[in-house]
């Protein structure tokens, strides 16, 4: 699923404080009756991990490496899990925030993109990889919107293990071309 809001219109002010206290209390009760059982605290997550290199992308229009041949920007501003433990399964809900940035050379208003997604051990042994598509509108005058991807993973467990021996990685698709000029432009 995927949601988009356009930055220009973001809450601020008075309004916004308001919603972001509503929820710290929320968040806080929720948090104290968790706590008030005799279960101690719950037991982890995996840890979400930006791969280096591949958290930002500068998509140009064929050779060119103008600022005027680009036709979009893209970046994973934040990733968040929730997690809840069912038998010997951790069941994950991410919402991953990816931002892009409309460039002089984008003639159609459309920033497409991959992204992917990848469940590991602590060692870095890749369990499983999945891609995602993604399309974000960048409609009128607006040129930077944000799209919510929300994915759901289930992650088996075996015996003794728990959420802290897994790392989940994610990353824009980059050609070699998209990565290098990440490197170079650091």
């Amino acid at each position: 699923m995927v949601k988009y809001r356009p930055i220009a219109t973001a809450r601020r002010g008075p309004q916004a404080r308001k919603c972001l206290l509503g929820l710290m209390a929320a968040l806080g009760a929720a948090i104290l009756s968790a706590c008030a059982g005799d279960k101690g605290p719950p037991p982890p997550c995996p840890e979400v991990v930006g791969v280096t290199g591949a958290s930002n992308m500068v998509r140009f229009r064929s050779a060119g490496r103008d600022l005027t041949d680009v036709e979009f920007e893209a970046q994973i501003r934040d990733a968040a899990l929730v997690c809840e433990y069912d038998d010997n399964v951790i069941e994950a809900d991410m919402r991953l925030s990816i931002e892009a940035l409309r460039g002089p050379a984008n003639a159609d208003q459309i920033a497409r993109f991959g992204y992917f997604v990848a469940i590991a051990t602590r060692t870095r042994e890749v369990l499983v990889r999945e891609e995602f598509q993604l399309e974000i509108p960048l409609p009128g005058n607006q040129t930077r919107v944000a799209a919510i991807e929300e994915i759901s993973q289930r992650i088996p467990l075996k015996a003794g293990e728990s959420g802290a021996d897994y790392v989940i990685f994610v990353g824009l698709n980059l050609t070699p071309e998209e990565f290098q000029y990440n490197v170079e432009n650091r």
